[in-house]
């Protein structure tokens, strides 16, 4: 037709990638205000979709919700280090085990700051055992990669989680809180579990891990 301009064409995007643009939002929302300050209509209209296409991928919030923290949990799992590494400051592969982190988490700011913190609602025992569950295979997954060999202490994975925290707390800090640079913060991490395994676990344990 004379004197049209010139249409706009909606780009329509497969179920899948739909599906994680929603996931995406809704991240956005729920680690910056709590759950029951975000509704199904804050999400749609972050994602840019209709109510009614957001509950055909998701039933209620809740279920969306959940998805959320699983997703964040299986994030964070994808950051522990693959390759053995024998925690020591002055070893040049456990150098680049930090690096290779701090690489992951940068490229992967959101679900990175998302899984530090996400929160549930209140009382939530379904919230909670999947956040648990994911923390735990973290330190699972830290002590088989790092080579902390021989007898799993209960001591041992108490101290290994516990750096999985402090890991999770100083990245945030770097990425999103702007009080550390990347290289104090790769300070602190690479000096952290050394210091944590060869001079705090002793005092609170008879059970050394055999260290490669």
């Amino acid at each position: 037709m004379a004197g049209a301009g010139p249409t706009t064409r909606r780009v329509r995007l497969d179920s899948e990638e739909r599906r994680r643009q929603i996931l995406h939002a809704a991240t956005n929302l729920f680690v910056r205000r709590p759950y029951s300050d975000v509704s199904i209509t804050d999400i749609a209209e972050a994602a840019g979709v209709a109510r009614g296409l957001l509950h055909h991928y998701f039933d209620s919030k809740r279920a969306l919700y959940l998805e959320v923290v699983r997703n964040v949990s299986r994030a964070s799992t994808d950051a522990v280090p693959r390759q053995p590494a024998r925690p020591d400051p002055d070893d040049p592969a456990w150098g680049r085990a930090v690096d290779a982190l701090l690489t992951f988490a940068e490229a992967n700011r959101q679900g990175w700051v998302a899984s530090t913190l996400l929160g549930g609602t209140e009382g939530d025992q379904e919230v909670s055992s999947i956040i648990d569950e994911g923390r735990e295979v973290i330190a699972e997954q830290l002590i088989a990669g790092l080579g902390l060999g021989g007898v799993d202490s209960p001591a041992l994975r108490a101290v290994v989680r516990g750096y999985g925290g402090l890991v999770q707390e100083v990245i945030l800090e770097w990425l999103d809180r702007g009080r550390l640079t990347r290289e104090q913060a790769r300070t602190v991490l690479v000096r952290a579990l050394p210091l944590l395994l060869d001079e705090v676990l002793p005092a609170i344990s008879p059970v050394r891990p055999i260290r490669p």
